[in-house]
């Protein structure tokens, strides 16, 4: 009957216990001081290197202590013999699959990073992640492929044939992901513009995926277009060329007001606002200019410029009652529209 020696129970218990312990130990000693230096640097990527690596070392170490294990079970157990290059590939295997979901990780983490540091590289969608960690899975199923000695080019000859097929199952989903991939190769379109669609609705970019465009709304809604819509439709995007916003604020006086008064009053108010206000550009000259003579006021718009498109609403608020209290401060009437009744009195 086929049984493992004493000495050989203890060897191997010896052997993956020892290896997970060095493992963990290597992990909770040493790695947390590679993350203190890796802190240091002005470098993201050597984080996320480490932080990636960590996760697996223990694992690795019982890797490779299977693998020294495993002559002893080969030497003691017949089906283990009879199978040993299978248990060999079994644990390479392992470890390159292991390894691919490392280095996807780190590849879609370094086109995150490369983005926020490079305006002129592609934004960073979830969708350019997941191609990125698709490249890699799929290199890694190749090598596992081969370390179990199957053939590739047949492989790939019958994935050519019945790709055809799938992609014409599959077209309206293909659509959706090449429109994705032209809005972001584009440049007109990345996570965290505000944009208005041509439907009215307005919102933030926060993500683009491999089959929808989702805008978060002012209400904290979420809007979902599909990318064959969102590539086809009008976007106003008020973040592509300049965050900045100029925008007017509608305001009516009495035709007995001074105007050069008004004007001057209504700008020093904006300039004061824009000023104190966060959101306000304070280097802007606000300006005045009347534009309709209206059924019981002279109508003006007064022109203010923000940092961004949603610090218009706050700094609308402000200025309006502060302009209503220089107003009525300095004597300028904003009227109110009135009807005179005439009522006729005839005799009967």
């Amino acid at each position: 009957m086929e049984k493992l020696r004493y000495q050989h129970v203890v060897e191997i218990v010896i052997v993956i216990v020892g290896s997970v312990i060095l493992g963990w130990l290597i992990k909770k000693l040493i790695f947390p001081y590679l993350y203190r230096l890796t802190h240091k640097t002005k470098w993201k990527s050597d984080d996320l290197v480490i932080e990636s690596v960590g996760k697996w070392v223990v694992f690795w170490f019982f890797l490779a202590a299977c693998f020294y294990v495993l002559p002893i079970f080969i030497d003691t157990f017949s089906f283990a013999r009879a199978n040993q290059k299978v248990l060999r590939n079994f644990l390479s295997s392992m470890y390159i699959l292991s390894l691919s979901i490392v280095i996807a990780r780190i590849a879609a983490g370094m086109l995150a990073i490369r983005t926020e540091n490079d305006d002129s590289i592609l934004p960073t969608t979830s969708i350019l992640g997941n191609i990125a960690k698709a490249i890699v899975y799929v290199i890694g199923f190749i090598f596992i492929l081969q370390t179990f000695g199957v053939a590739i080019a047949p492989l790939v000859t019958a994935l050519g044939v019945g790709g055809i097929a799938v992609a014409l199952a599959l077209q309206p989903t293909l659509s959706n992901l090449f429109s994705g991939l032209q809005l972001i190769a584009s440049g007109k379109i990345n996570i965290g513009d505000f944009i208005q669609l041509e439907s009215g609705q307005k919102g933030f970019i926060r993500d683009i995926t491999w089959r929808n465009t989702t805008i978060e709304t002012a209400q904290n809604n979420v809007i979902v277009v599909p990318n064959t819509k969102m590539a086809d439709s009008i976007v106003e995007n008020f973040f592509l060329t300049d965050k900045k916003i100029t925008f007017n604020i509608l305001v009516g006086v009495s035709y007995e007001s001074d105007l050069e008064k008004v004007e001057s009053v209504s700008i020093a108010v904006a300039k004061e606002i824009l000023e104190k206000e966060p959101g306000g550009i304070k280097e802007f000259e606000p300006f005045v200019r009347f534009y309709n003579f209206g059924d019981s006021s002279i109508d003006l718009k007064i022109f203010l410029q923000v940092m961004e498109y949603a610090d218009q609403f706050m700094i609308t608020s402000k200025f309006i009652k502060a302009l209503h209290a220089t107003y009525n401060k300095e004597g300028i009437n904003i009227p109110f529209p009135i009807r005179t009744v005439y009522m006729k009195n005839e005799k009967e």
